[in-house]
């Protein structure tokens, strides 16, 4: 009876001093909201963690993202164009890849794709040309050299001649480390396959560079809208915040909807008397902080 007790006070206190181990749900969460993307959580597939130690571990997965692809003339081959991180805008390949391989981006070597037989409604349903002509450019792309060989098409949602927009699954690799102090596991790398680590402060920072430009394009366009109402009214469009001003100004005095700045978030409108101001919160999300962005 004693010996029994023994072993399960040594169970308990090896339980209790054990480090905690990465697990596939907080990595799913972690990737999910890496660089603010937002994606689905069933758009991240996770195949294995090493845990190397205590505090690293790695995880390889496959994620469903959605990829531009576009060539010159029909005798060129395909090159990736922009991704696009779950239901924001396209962010431009080359300005990743530049990141990822600081600035000196090497040649790609592609590979045939993966492609699935079409059930029999697909047999009956699509158009067998149309059918042909999608699988014969999925096969184009994925066997052109600039096309990562990570990258497998499995479903064409829009093309014509010069550009093609696909679902694909994409190998990524993601490095966690563990704060020691509160348990908190974060990403500190990433790769494409098996491809060297790139730390993401370099990624974080490329993305956050586009949405910057996105925002600030989003807000010439509000502008625009404003001063056009002004020079047939005379005054401020009525309204305090972001919803009522585009309710105002769109589709007459704005073509496009527009509310959100790069980072997803509703933009703050601050009219005075006769003048305005845009703000973004930015990439901290946070008004009052240096990242915010002011226009005028």
């Amino acid at each position: 009876m004693r010996r029994l007790a023994w072993i399960l006070t040594l169970c308990l206190v090896s339980t209790a001093v054990a480090e905690p181990k990465l697990s596939r749900n907080e990595a799913r969460k972690r990737i999910a909201a890496f660089a603010s993307a937002d994606l689905p959580l069933g758009a991240i597939e996770i195949r294995k963690i090493d845990q190397q130690t205590a505090e690293t571990a790695v995880a390889d997965t496959t994620v469903t993202l959605a990829f531009q692809f576009r060539r010159d003339d029909a005798g060129s081959e395909w090159i990736v164009d922009a991704v696009r991180l779950a239901d924001r805008d396209w962010v431009n390949m080359q300005e990743l890849l530049g990141a990822i391989y600081h600035g000196n981006i090497p040649p790609q070597t592609g590979s045939a794709p993966a492609t699935r037989e079409p059930s029999p409604i697909e047999r009956v349903h699509v158009n067998p040309t149309e059918f042909e002509q999608v699988r014969k450019r999925m096969t184009e792309i994925g066997l052109s050299s600039h096309v990562p060989r990570e990258i497998l098409l499995q479903r064409i949602s829009a093309q014509n001649d010069k550009r093609t927009i696909a679902e694909t699954s994409v190998t990524l690799g993601f490095r966690f480390q563990r704060n020691s102090k509160t348990g908190d596991w974060a990403i500190d790398a990433a790769r494409l396959g098996d491809r060297s680590w790139v730390d993401t402060n370099d990624l974080v920072a490329t993305l956050n560079e586009g949405r910057r430009r996105d925002t600030i394009a989003t807000m010439k366009t509000l502008v625009a809208g404003i001063e056009r109402f002004i020079l047939e009214d005379g005054s401020l469009p009525p309204g305090k915040d972001i919803v009522e001003l585009t309710n105002v100004l769109h589709p007459h005095y704005m073509k496009d909807l527009v509310r959100l700045d790069g980072w997803g978030r509703p933009l703050e409108y601050k009219p005075s008397g006769l003048t305005f101001r845009l703000v973004s919160r930015g990439p901290d999300g946070r008004l009052g902080t240096q990242d915010d962005i002011l226009v005028p």
